[in-house]
């Protein structure tokens, strides 16, 4: 008795488009997964130069230094960026690309976009009063992708 072994043509054909349709298949979800793989990169750079300019920011006097003792309100940057002496100075800061705290822009890093705010909160805020804190909000846009990162910290009068 004799068996005969192999595989027809029908059979094969149809093992070939099987195939190639899971190869297609796969190289499209391969090829979606590449085109977001920079994803974490953008919101990592994003969150250490938002880290960097609230270090900066909190850093500085709760008030000018050459003043009163009493927190002024935040009116906006109105003097060069390495002559910033307390927090309300950032106010407004704009930059497009990220900078130093001299105001030189840090290469690699031009298409990053920051702005910056503070205010005196509306109300008073862990039992200190409004007058005595400051929010510093700091957002940090990547335009090509639409991502933003936002920072915020409660900077007290101590």
């Amino acid at each position: 008795m004799s068996t005969e072994r192999g595989v027809t043509l029908i059979e094969l054909v149809i093992a070939i488009v099987i195939i190639g349709i899971a190869a297609g298949a796969l190289y499209i979800a391969m090829g979606a997964i590449n085109g977001h793989s920079s994803d974490p990169l953008i919101s990592e750079q994003a969150a250490a130069i938002a880290s960097a300019y609230m270090e900066e920011i909190t850093s500085k006097a709760f008030v000018d230094p050459g003043l009163a003792a009493t927190a002024p309100a935040c009116s906006g940057p109105v003097e060069p960026r390495a002559s910033m002496n307390n927090i309300s100075d950032y106010n407004g800061l704009s930059d497009a690309g990220a900078h130093d705290q001299y105001g030189n822009a840090v290469a690699g890093l031009g298409s990053y976009n920051i702005k910056v705010t503070v205010a005196n909160p509306a109300t008073s805020w862990q039992g200190i009063s409004a007058a005595d804190v400051l929010r510093v909000d700091i957002t940090v846009s990547f335009p090509t992708t639409g991502q933003s990162y936002a920072l915020t910290a409660m900077r007290t009068r101590y």
